[in-house]
């Protein structure tokens, strides 16, 4: 059995959103957008990077089923998904503060 997103038929590279590299110097920002920041760029690796490992883990040819430490995979990923919601919570918080103004 393999775990997929709801539309694991699609290309994933349909599904990839452009990168900062690609909004570099010389690519017109849209109107009324500021320019990226190293905040942006951080923010976009850790989503890439998040969603590169969940993609690759879907490309696998042997799923959890295999594995012989279910319990403490299991586990593991329980804390990392903690972790990303108190990261979720936070980026939030500050996005809902900046959208009300000072």
């Amino acid at each position: 059995m393999r775990y997929r997103s709801g539309d694991s038929d699609q290309r994933h590279e349909g599904r990839r959103r452009p990168s900062v590299a690609a909004e570099g110097p010389g690519v017109p920002q849209q109107a009324g957008r500021a320019p990226d920041t190293s905040g942006d760029a951080c923010a976009i690796r850790l989503t890439e990077s998040l969603e590169d490992a969940v993609l690759a883990l879907d490309a696998q040819p042997a799923g959890f089923e295999d594995a012989v430490r279910k319990a403490d995979h299991v586990e593991e990923l329980r804390r990392i998904l903690g972790i990303l919601l108190d990261v979720l919570a936070d980026w939030e918080m500050l996005a809902d503060r900046e959208a009300r103004g000072p």
